[in-house]
């Protein structure tokens, strides 16, 4: 990705990620993560994305955190790699207590991922090596507090070491409590020399005990002196306290040795704690700021949306934002007063694209999307610089010289103030120039600007549109909301009044400002108030066709009640049908056997027979109709109580897994539980929070509108099937359900059914339509409309 770090500064960049590297656990892992830059390594980016949602599932579940802090891990992996080298009691016990750490965090997530999905998660932590071994070496020496144990050949040191000392303060004593040294001693408290025990005498007495004089007093009337006895034994502790030392070094070098087997899966582990905890990182900081992970939208095909953006470093401080790229649209003008929000608009979103490319969340509400972009280009600021002998201007051209040169059409160029810090009307050419050298690029541009020219130019382009922030009539103060379509006004003069520009110069300014630069303030005017005119025109629209929609659906029941009361005269007529049928042929059967009784012949019994066919023949007609009949109504049905999202609201009730908008209709969820009366526990993207009805808006799903009645072939049904189901049969299979299909619709008198075969790779779509082309009964076929099945369905009339 294209970028310097100057760009990154200006965004705010450094400073959002060094904060996000603050909820790290470990050293490293804040040190690496405040090295990280954004990619476009799209795989990367949305295996840390990934990886944060699903902490963040974990954090929510009020589960345990399995991380907890543990200090730099590589300095002791590269000791191990060293051939002879020894790691301290210190280092092992870093290193004992990082193993821990890695079983409990696999251990930990293992159980959460049985009741919480977290694939991603639980299959890195799956690649973590098993350094239980090493545990096993270092819990052999250490204790849980990292002092060395007291092992058997340490401890006879140990032991053979307060012997010695036990003897020489034995041996001090007897000196002191010996009634011959008793004028001789100076103080009858032993003193330390050099770690050794010596006696103070008098200097006029030093000759009455034997021994080596370690130091004199400065007025000379004390020396101290180590009896030769005492010399003895302070030797030989001395020489245990070598031994145990050479003891010690001897268990650390032989445990580093034992250690060194595992350097490489040492290393890998702590490279995957150090992932996990910079993804925990992120999904801490993701939950503090309410943020989400923005969708990634495909450059060519969708645009940059920003929904209730906030800016992180503003805090409660900042206004949500709404910035939505329009279809076809690469470059957005924002106009407007000063202090109304345009910078911090194209600076928000830059740090946002920025933040997304790092794969961290960024606080808005679902919904937002972003492009992966490979470059980003800002001339923000004053450039004006006096080492290089830049004017204000020129240090704006070096930037926006840079842009030109470098962006493609997967790069965001930002250009603040665009044509300032010249005059006026050079200014302007240059800037409409430079946009359209940008828009043959096709890169993704936002631009803040004052001259009225751009404004022109926003309304005449059709790669580009005005924005502007809103701005209070009544307060005369910006309310940093940002309007699409609509340029608009620096408001200067209301501001200069405002901040106690004398009323005659501001009025002085207003008559320079007659004629043409009015009118155009009076056209943004109108402009404003025709956009706010036009929403309400839309609302109103709105309303009108869902009143529409609910008389038409009205109508439709009516119709379908009064169709239904046709079919029950039909079964009733069908019932007496059937009555008289059985009566018939009882009276035939009684015929027949009259005839068997007298005198019969074969031409009389056949016509008979034939004569029972007819009858059954055509009741059973008659009763498939009303069938057909009852399922068509049962598909009207259907279809008319099929309502669309707004009409639903008026129909849906509350209840669990309902789907929701939030009272201001930007955010989606799922009812999970009601928690009271009138309250529910709702989901929210990774969120959970209680709601009241009053604040929820209900959502109907989408419904099919072309409901089917199917028939099992494999039940070898004598009916056929207004709606014949292919799916997961195999092409012989296939082509025999579509054989008897087809021979049960001729037999019945079914003339027009459909096919549902799936689009899949395309089989048995073919394999339909080859057998249907090659069939004299059928009278034609066709695929279905998108919005009922699309190349996934047939209709078939037949000839019948």
């Amino acid at each position: 990705m294209i970028f310097n770090e100057k760009t990154l500064e200006q965004l705010d960049y450094c400073r959002i990620r060094d904060t996000i590297a603050g909820y790290c656990f470990s050293t490293e892992g804040q040190n690496l993560l405040q090295k990280r830059l954004p990619s476009t390594n799209l795989e990367e980016i949305q295996k840390l994305k990934t990886l944060a949602k699903e902490w963040i599932i974990y954090i929510n579940s009020s589960k345990k955190i399995p991380l907890s802090t543990w200090e730099a891990i590589q300095p002791i992996t590269d000791l191990l790699n060293i051939s002879g080298s020894t790691l301290e009691l210190e280092d092992l016990f870093l290193l004992n207590t990082f193993c821990k750490i890695t079983k409990n965090t696999k251990e930990q997530i293992n159980q959460a991922a049985l009741n919480l999905p977290l694939p991603i998660l639980i299959q890195l932590t799956e690649t973590i090596p098993d350094l239980t071994t090493c545990t096993q070496i270092l819990n052999k020496i250490i204790d849980k507090d990292g002092t060395l144990k007291d092992l058997p050949q340490i401890k006879e040191i140990r032991s053979s070491m307060a012997k010695t000392r036990r003897e020489i303060e034995n041996l001090i004593h007897s000196y002191i409590s010996d009634m011959n040294f008793k004028d001789a001693l100076q103080s009858d408290v032993p003193a330390l020399r050099g770690e050794r025990q010596v006696l103070a005498i008098k200097a006029n007495n030093k000759n009455k005990i034997k021994g080596i004089i370690h130091e004199v007093s400065q007025t000379g009337q004390t020396v101290y002196i180590e009896p030769d006895d005492v010399v003895q034994k302070n030797n030989y502790l001395i020489q245990l306290e070598f031994k145990l030392n050479a003891e010690i070094r001897r268990i650390l070098k032989d445990t580093t040795r034992q250690l060194a087997s595992f350097a490489q899966e040492i290393k890998t582990a702590n490279e995957i704690m150090i992932y996990l905890d910079n993804t925990l990182a992120a999904a801490r900081w993701a939950n503090e700021q309410k943020a989400i992970f923005a969708e990634t939208c495909n450059n060519t095909t969708e645009n940059i949306s920003l929904i209730q953006a906030r800016h992180p470093l503003l805090a409660e401080k900042a206004v949500p934002i709404d910035l939505i790229f329009p279809e076809g649209c690469k470059i957005i003008i924002i106009t407007g007063p000063n202090t109304g929000g345009k910078t911090v608009t194209l600076k928000t979103l830059a740090l946002f694209i920025l933040l997304n490319q790092s794969g961290f969340p960024v606080p808005a509400f679902e919904g937002t999307k972003l492009p992966i972009c490979s470059g980003i280009f800002a001339d923000i600021g004053d450039e004006q610089s006096l080492d290089q002998s830049l004017s204000t201007f020129s240090g704006h051209m070096k930037n926006v010289a840079h842009a030109i040169k470098n962006a493609d059409a997967n790069s965001l160029v930002l250009l603040d103030e665009l044509g300032s810090g010249t005059d006026p009307q050079e200014g302007s050419a240059i800037a409409m120039a430079t946009l359209d050298v940008l828009i043959s690029k096709g890169a993704w541009v936002i631009v803040t600007t004052h001259h009225g020219v751009l404004k022109n130019y926003g309304f005449t382009h059709p790669a580009c549109i005005n924005a502007s922030v809103e701005f209070d009539e009544n307060t005369l103060k910006p309310t940093y909301r940002i309007k699409t379509g609509v340029p608009g006004e620096s408001r200067a003069l209301d501001i200069a009044r405002r901040s106690g520009l004398p009323l005659e110069v501001t009025e002085k300014a207003a008559t320079y400002m007659a004629g043409e630069l009015a009118d155009v303030s009076a056209m943004i005017r109108g402009l404003s108030e025709k956009h706010e005119e036009a929403n309400k025109l839309m609302l109103k629209l709105d309303q009108e066709q869902n009143l529409i929609r609910e008389k038409r659906r009205a109508v439709d029941l009516k119709e379908l009640k009064l169709r239904q009361q046709q079919l029950e005269l039909s079964k009733e007529d069908n019932r007496a049908t059937r009555k008289f049928l059985a009566e018939s042929r009882k009276q035939l059967e009684n015929l027949v056997r009259e005839l068997r009784e007298g005198e019969v012949n074969q031409q009389k019994t056949k016509s008979v027979k034939e004569y029972i066919a007819r009858l059954e023949q055509a009741v059973a007609s008659e009763q498939f109709e009303i069938e057909n009949q009852e399922n068509k109504l049962e598909q009207d049905f259907k279809i008319t109580n099929t309502l669309q999202p707004a009409e639903e609201k008026n129909v849906m009730e509350f209840k669990e897994g309902t789907e929701i908008l939030t009272k201001n209709g930007n955010q989606k969820g799922i009812l999970i539980r009601k928690t009271g009366k009138n309250t529910w526990w709702v989901q929210i993207g990774s969120m959970k929070m209680n709601l009241k009805e009053k604040d929820i808006t209900l959502v109907a799903k989408t419904k099919s509108t072309t409901p089917s009645i199917s028939v099992d072939f494999a039940t070898e049904s004598t009916q056929p099937a207004i709606e014949l189901r292919l799916l997961g049969m195999r092409y012989d299979e296939a082509i025999k359900a579509l054989e008897r299909q087809l021979d049960l619709a001729n037999i019945q008198g079914l003339n027009h059914f459909s096919i549902i075969h799936g689009k899949g790779n395309g089989v048995l779509q073919q394999a339909v339509k080859d057998y249907l082309s090659n069939c004299p009964s059928v009278k034609e076929f066709y695929l279905a409309t998108p919005e009922d099945g699309g190349s996934g369905k047939t209709y078939v009339k037949l000839t019948i």
